[in-house]
């Protein structure tokens, strides 16, 4: 389940948010989520298992037509494409009537959704 970031989820959110590669760094990671409470285009979203824990986090930039997924990050025993679709699936419905885009280095997993989306769709027609 998609829960919005509010000051509350701070530590959680720097925990999860440390699992992204490019944002290792304490200095570059407390200014990335600053930026997430100080900048209204973009948005930050936890995500909770079905216990009610928090095991992943979502960052996207919304724009006018699109929504630009930022960072995508999971605890390591959520690392696995299903959870990533429950979470992409989540954001689309958030945000619905809006494409959801990714940069380079997401796009595989984005391509991978889609596809998956565009079966789902197929079959549920049949």
């Amino acid at each position: 389940m998609l829960v919005k970031y509010k000051q509350d989820y701070e530590k959680i959110a720097l925990g999860l948010l440390s699992f992204t590669p490019d944002l290792k760094d304490f200095e570059r990671l407390s200014t990335e989520l600053a930026a997430y409470s100080s900048e209204e285009n973009r948005q930050l979203f936890l995500w909770k298992n079905s216990q009610g824990d928090f095991v992943g986090i979502v960052g996207v930039e919304v724009e006018p037509t699109y929504v630009m997924l930022r960072h995508l990050a999971f605890t390591p025993d959520y690392r696995h494409q299903a959870t990533q679709f429950e979470v992409l699936d989540a954001v689309h419905l958030f945000f619905e009537g809006k494409r959801i885009m990714s940069p380079v280095d997401m796009s595989e997993l984005l391509t991978a959704w889609e596809r998956h989306c565009a079966e789902n769709a197929q079959n549920n027609e049949a």
